[in-house]
């Protein structure tokens, strides 16, 4: 589940509210933001601190938007924190499930279909394939690329080539998985920075400047890397091969599709070795 699909499913909350409870007319755009600590959630917006019609009622509004919230599959706890935030935490298959999303649709991409549903991150990284950081944004960027982010970028997409390389020759497959399984604190980390990149790159075609999205891309390659050293995708000699491990392999398509589009974006190349 995205900070998208959060937006749509609080705009149907806020749509439901008793009458009274949100302020008429509201219609501003519905955050969606990373929380300051880990133990906050994946995700936490202020919308009922911004839609409520007045503020003795932020935390009736709350309330039901966390009800709404906890009534989706996708999560597993949402909570009011004051004076009005709604910290949401997602369920593992929930979290994971932008993983299945990147692949299914970079294979429909590469078919030539256009797939019956477009998740949000590949569709906004489908315009890679332009090779300019001038196509990223309405009305052309004036932005300096800083290089050492760029390197930051090919040296993380370059260690998931490589983690890849390993578990092809273990003999490892991306059938039989369960992204539910993907549990590790690292592993929330970087599935997190993977579902934050579509916001982070409308903010920088919004704004007409590349650092929100170049900054989410470098944060996504920092979680990658520490994931893999936290969390290898090939076992060692002495251990099975389990669906964990297959699993993460799948991951690791993601994150490699997801960054090499990333470098396109800036008009840079993928290198698959370093």
């Amino acid at each position: 589940m995205t900070p998208e699909d959060l937006q749509t499913a609080l705009a149907r909350a806020l749509a439901s509210a008793d009458a009274g409870l949100v302020a008429p007319g509201f219609d501003a755009p519905i955050d969606v933001l990373a929380p300051t600590r880990s133990d906050l959630g994946d995700w936490t917006t202020p919308v009922a601190l911004r839609a409520a019609a007045s503020p003795d009622r932020r935390t009736e509004l709350a309330a039901h938007l966390c009800a709404e919230l906890r009534g989706l599959p996708a999560v597993a706890d949402a909570v009011i924190a004051e004076p009005g935030f709604v910290n949401v935490t997602l369920t593992p298959v929930g979290r994971a499930h932008i993983v299945c999303n990147i692949v299914i649709s970079a294979e429909t991409d590469s078919g030539g279909g256009a797939g019956p549903e477009r998740t949000p991150l590949p569709a906004l990284l489908a315009v890679s394939y332009r090779g300019s950081a001038q196509a990223l944004f309405a009305g052309g960027c004036d932005d300096h690329i800083d290089p050492n982010a760029v390197q930051v970028l090919q040296r993380g997409h370059a260690a998931a080539c490589r983690e890849q390389r390993r578990a092809h020759r273990a003999g490892i497959a991306t059938e039989g998985v369960d992204p539910g399984s993907l549990t590790h604190p690292s592993e929330t980390r970087m599935l997190n920075a993977l579902a934050g990149l579509p916001s982070a790159l409308e903010r920088s075609r919004r704004l007409g400047g590349a650092e929100p999205f170049l900054t989410a891309l470098v944060d996504l390659a920092d979680t990658v890397e520490d994931w893999i050293r936290r969390c290898p995708v090939t076992p060692t000699v002495d251990e099975d091969i389990t669906v964990t491990h297959n699993s993460r392999l799948l991951a690791l398509r993601a994150v490699i599709i997801v960054l090499a589009a990333g470098l396109r974006q800036l008009g840079a190349s993928a290198p698959e070795r370093i």
